[in-house]
């Protein structure tokens, strides 16, 4: 209990063991446990299916919590309607509407929506903003802005902008300027005494009602705390707040022209402005550039950092690509049917992965993966590949194997809930998950369902099948303490060392092959070659060209090898 006051008062977004089970009785999200901090920008990466849309629809509010809490600045979130969660999402597809132009689609949010802002006195704050301005323009100044051409709503809001003033005070000054009589070298004493006139007025009212006001003229409460009111904003505001979003996204030159008439790139932009005008401290996006070409999707990445950057917010982004993740994240939340895998910075997570299953997806290309048996002396081989003895990793080993067997003996002595998610998740790592037919074969099909209730014959025990893993896993595990059996050896394409075979040379820890693709990516090369049976890839410099036929080397440097167990997924380390 209070390690949870502390993560809600600590996190500024916490997800607090989010489960999403769906009326059929599939679970799409166990157990999702993560605190987010001010101004992160967490990315939830994984393959599709795996539950990242949902857990952000969750955080939105567009799905419904079956367990769990969502905390957001301390305050639960979870019976709170998506529109007060003072969050704003980008979806896949744009949404835009039609029907408006680029600026009634990034205004229709405040078009729509009431929002608490503080109850400020109006006539007061531009009788302020009046008289500081008094001291730093001249009237031929105030007269070019206040007697130009055009209507005088337009003049009003062009002196607002022009001389940073509230369009309250814009008003005035206009209404002053309209019953002068010509311009003279220095501000009017009229102007000065009506705006003296205007503050001494309203102040009597405000004292003959008994209220006070507070800094920046915002009026206060019985207990002197500052009064907000839920109100409309208006036009004024809505337009001031839509030009400053369209200039954060170049979008100014657009605001008149209509979705058809803009490009992927423009109308993601206008999608992203639509959520950054509601100003609110928690941004969510769903796989925003995934319909947009190659070279729009890498200018749109770095847009939206830039502006995460640039305006603060805390943003919670959904993808399925591992590149959009490592190159965007402060921090990454690597997802695999339903499961989080592991959680940390894009170099934690690239350098040091947990499990067989983040090694694979992360990384461009994937992480060379390949198997070798390891015997009682700590030595790996494959094929003519041969590493070791190594003593440290022998010891590394037998550590690992003896936690693991500890862990799946305990589970299968009493097997209970959480046992069946901890199976579950193995599943997930190794690839087992509901992806085999083993797997499939230990569900009870929906044939199989209906015969059983035609014979009326009991329910298969739940979880009985998840029970028959653990135990099958635990005996192969208590193997690999007693005797050599097969491990799974990765290493990154980059680290590998490749080079021409030159004839009479000595080489250790490599193998000689002949490439089957090579793959010029401009300054690099991709080389491909065969190795115990399956494609593996490095890569080199682009200089050091080489073609398909000629016999290379390829080293596999023992520091760059990750070793993980095929039973679990778990590294070896």
């Amino acid at each position: 209990m209070e390690e949870r006051k502390r993560r809600e008062e600590e996190a500024f977004l916490s997800l607090q063991n989010l489960v999403k089970v769906y009326p059929n009785g599939e679970k799409a999200v166990h157990g999702f446990d993560l605190d987010i901090r001010k101004n992160e920008f967490l990315v939830i990466v994984g393959p599709s299916g795996c539950g990242k849309s949902t857990t952000l629809r969750m955080i939105a509010g567009l799905e419904d919590i079956s367990s769990g809490d969502i905390f957001l600045e301390g305050e639960l979130l979870n019976y709170k309607p998506c529109k007060d969660r003072r969050m704003a999402i980008v979806f896949q597809s744009y949404a835009l509407y039609p029907q408006m132009n680029v600026f009634g689609n990034i205004a229709f949010p405040l078009t729509i929506n009431k929002y608490e802002m503080p109850a400020v006195n109006e006539t007061l704050r531009a009788c302020a903003e009046l008289k500081e301005l008094f001291s730093s323009v001249r009237a031929e100044e105030v007269a070019e802005v206040a007697g130009g051409r055009g209507k005088e709503g337009k003049r009003e809001e062009n002196a607002a902008e022009i001389f940073g003033i509230s369009l309250h005070a814009a008003k005035m000054l206009c209404r002053m300027y309209a019953s002068s009589r010509g311009v003279r070298e220095g501000i009017p004493d009229e102007w000065k005494a009506a705006v003296e006139e205007a503050e001494a007025k309203e102040r009597a009212l405000l004292a003959a009602k008994n209220i006070r006001l507070g800094e920046n003229f915002c009026e206060l409460d019985a207990d002197g705390k500052e009064r907000r009111v839920l109100r409309r904003l208006t036009p004024y505001e809505i337009k001031v707040k839509v030009y400053e979003t369209a200039e954060k996204l170049d979008l100014t030159p657009y605001l008149d022209k209509f979705p058809k008439e803009l490009s992927g790139g423009q109308m993601q932009r206008v999608a992203l402005g639509r959520a950054i005008v509601k100003d609110v401290p928690v941004f969510l996006m769903d796989e925003p550039l995934s319909n947009l070409d190659a070279k729009l999707r890498l200018t749109m990445r770095s847009e939206i950092v830039k502006l995460h950057n640039r305006i603060g917010a805390t943003t919670v982004y959904v993808t399925h690509d591992q590149t959009e993740a490592m190159t965007m994240a402060t921090r990454i939340a690597v997802m695999s049917k339903g499961f989080i895998q592991q959680i940390g910075t894009p170099e934690e997570i690239y350098n040091g992965p947990c499990n067989i299953f983040v090694a694979r997806f992360i990384g461009s290309p994937a992480m060379n993966v390949f198997g070798m048996q390891a015997d009682r002396d700590g030595r790996l081989s494959c094929g003519e590949l041969e590493i070791g003895p190594d003593a440290s990793f022998l010891a590394a080993h037998d550590a690992f194997y003896r936690e693991q067997v500890d862990r799946f003996g305990a589970m299968a002595a009493s097997f209970d809930e959480d046992a069946r998610e901890e199976i579950l998740k193995t599943l997930s790592v190794t690839g087992e998950y509901s992806d085999t037919k083993s797997y499939k074969k230990g569900r009870e099909s929906l044939w199989a369902s209906v015969k059983r209730k035609l014979k009326k014959l009991p329910e298969p025990e739940k979880g009985s099948f998840e029970k028959g893993v653990c135990e099958q896993k635990l005996g192969q595990l208590r193997e690999c303490t007693e005797s050599g059996h097969t491990v799974l050896a990765g290493i990154r394409p980059e680290r590998l060392k490749i080079e021409k075979y030159r004839e009479g040379a000595s080489y250790e820890n490599a193998i000689v092959v002949k490439p089957t693709v090579c793959e010029l990516l401009g300054g690099e090369y991709n080389v491909h070659f065969d190795f115990c049976g399956q494609d593996m890839v490095g890569r080199v410099d682009a200089k050091d060209k080489i073609e398909n036929g000629e016999s290379i080397v390829v080293r596999f440097p023992p520091e760059d090898l990750y070793i993980f167990d095929p039973i679990t997924g778990g590294r070896i380390r």
